[in-house]
């Protein structure tokens, strides 16, 4: 499966600086101070399979930090020395996608949907760029973690697109462990958490889910900085850009809301060794208090819609299901006053007093005024417009993707000067075609009269669904996905055809095309017109049997395929998976 891994790296002004109207994150680097980016990509030096293409968003808190912050970024990259396919997205890629977008059609609103500062605008960029990049799968990491499995990212998709237990798995979570190689949280208990035992929630889900057979299971709860997402979930489902903290959470209701289940894998971990926060007590309260009322809201304001399911609070329990039920506001309340008094007893008046405006924000300010379950349909169904359109003209926005592709692998269709090759050197080609190799000098001149040499870019659509221009194409060399959409939208891949390979033999029968085909790689292919084939046979019988009875065999092998594969799906689905 073609993977994208995405490493979003946080950056702030000099000595973490804050200015008003900076995006907040909890320990971005300065640019003038010690990364932790570097120690993850040199960990990746030891992974066993480096088949994937590795993305860095660069994301800054302010404008006036990107272009330094971008230059780190190309240094830190450029020491470690990464044998892998390496990809940065910055700022100012994404304001030429974006121009590129309202150009074909999205307005401007539409296209503001994808930013590059806040929490869940920085996943959509991790989603989008993988879509970009025709992903079938996206795997999430930090800037602050460490690979120390060898074997991490074939056991990040072992069961990505498989079926468990009657149910796609199309989102897998892994899990943390501290620096004493544990998944609790590294934290000790104090007074003003009697109430709001977040880390005691967490405690019990994590044993639940964590520690407890089988090794794949739903789950409450992710980490945005291990998640596995397939393309069927990540084209569907965004992450929603009023939340401004918990946005992996967040993401797991939202894919619920929309047919999706989250699966933990209990064998699938990461080391995590964040910088110490910098922020008060109050602070972080502060979020967690706006987060889980936020995402109250939105399960509370649910109705029904077609195609989407209806959760409960209890649905995420015991993590984060327990901050979601009617007793939030009386945890708000009850910390907030034992947070204040600790403060107070410390002499520490402006965090009391900020304890205590946490409750006066709990009423006034932090319970959202909209409908968020209306609001995020809105965003999803924006989402989703903004992802097709860039299918249709992935070409023009991938080349603003390759602007940063700092491993220079892709040819360019300019490198191959097909359009100058003369009747020799296509006859040449034809030639090279196994089903033309006994074809006479006169039957080989006439094809050749037909037939023209097309080039096709990685990534570049080669047919499209409903088009009418049908065609006959020979694959001298590269490869060619053949896909469909079912009725939810998703993509399904139905075969994937290499050299030596055809697409279109159903050209002489059919009035449109009802499959799409990309270019896995730079393609060339022998190409005849339909009209041009229908021609030949008329006018030269001899060749023309020849041809038809190609056309005829080409398909009934494909269609034998097809049914053998469909009767292997059958019978997988109908024998689980031992999970144990």
């Amino acid at each position: 499966m073609r993977t994208t891994l995405v490493i979003p790296t946080y950056w702030s002004r000099e000595n973490n600086e804050w200015h008003e109207g900076d995006a907040v994150y909890d320990h971005p680097t300065p640019i003038n101070g010690n990364d932790t980016l570097g120690r993850t990509l040199e960990s990746m030096k030891d992974l066993d399979n480096k088949k994937f293409k590795l993305v860095i968003p660069i994301c800054p808190t302010c404008k006036d930090v990107e272009e330094e912050s971008e230059r780190r970024v190309r240094e830190i990259i450029k020491n470690v020395g990464l044998n892998i396919e390496t990809y940065i997205f910055t700022a100012e890629n994404l304001r030429r996608i974006q121009k590129i977008l309202i150009e074909q059609g999205i307005s401007e609103a539409d296209s503001n949907l994808l930013d590059i500062h806040g929490y869940s605008n920085v996943r959509n960029i991790c989603l989008y760029v993988s879509h970009i990049l025709s992903a079938e799968v996206t795997i999430l990491i930090d800037d602050d973690e460490i690979f120390e499995n060898s074997k991490f990212v074939d056991m990040a998709k072992e069961y990505i697109g498989k079926r468990i237990y009657g149910k796609s798995v199309y989102g897998v979570a892994g899990y943390y462990l501290n620096k004493y190689d544990e998944f609790y949280d590294d934290v000790t208990m104090v007074p003003w958490m009697t109430y709001w035992d977040r880390f005691g929630s967490k405690t019990k889900a994590f044993d639940k889910i964590i520690s407890c057979d089988p090794r794949i299971k739903m789950t409450p709860f992710a980490f945005g900085g291990l998640m596995v997402i397939h393309k069927n979930l990540y084209k569907t489902v965004a992450f929603d850009p009023d939340v401004t903290r918990g946005e992996d959470i967040d993401y797991l209701i939202n894919s619920k809301m929309f047919g999706f289940d989250f699966f933990l894998d209990n064998k699938l971990n990461i080391k995590h060794l964040p910088p110490k926060k910098n922020h008060p007590i109050w602070k972080r309260l502060r979020e967690d208090v706006y987060r889980f009322l936020y995402e109250q809201a939105k399960i509370r304001s649910q109705y029904e819609v077609n195609n989407m399911t209806m959760v409960k609070a209890n649905n995420f329990a015991p993590y984060p299901g327990d901050f979601l039920t009617d007793e939030l506001e009386d945890k708000i309340f009850k910390t907030n006053i034992l947070l204040a008094l600790e403060y107070l007893a410390d002499g520490d008046v402006e965090g009391c007093r900020e304890s205590i405006k946490n409750i006066y924000l709990s009423k006034f300010d932090a319970v959202p005024t909209d409908d968020p379950f209306t609001a995020y349909r809105r965003v999803q169904r924006t989402w989703v417009k903004i992802i097709e359109m860039t299918s249709k003209h992935r070409t023009i926005i991938r080349r603003e993707m390759e602007v940063n592709n700092l491993s220079h692998t892709l040819k360019s269709l300019e490198d191959i000067e097909i359009s100058s090759l003369t009747k020799d050197e296509i006859i040449e080609r034809i030639k090279k075609f196994s089903d033309f190799k006994d074809l006479s000098d006169n039957e080989l001149e006439l094809l050749s009269q037909i037939t023209s040499v097309r080039g096709y870019k990685k990534d570049e659509v080669v047919i499209q669904i409903g088009d009418t221009n049908l065609e006959f194409m020979m694959i001298i060399k590269g490869c060619v996905r053949v896909s469909k959409y079912n009725d939810s939208n998703e993509e399904i891949n139905l075969a994937t055809i290499c050299s030596n390979g055809v697409i279109g033999e159903t050209s002489l029968i059919k009035e449109k095309y009802n499959v799409v085909g990309i270019a896995d790689e730079f393609t060339e292919m022998l190409v005849m017109k339909k009209e041009d084939l229908e021609n030949l046979i008329h006018t030269d019988s001899a060749l023309g049997v020849k041809m038809l009875y190609i056309i005829l065999e080409r398909l009934y092998y494909k269609l034998n395929k097809t049914n053998l594969l469909y009767r292997d799906k059958i019978m997988q689905d109908e024998n689980p998976i031992d999970m144990n």
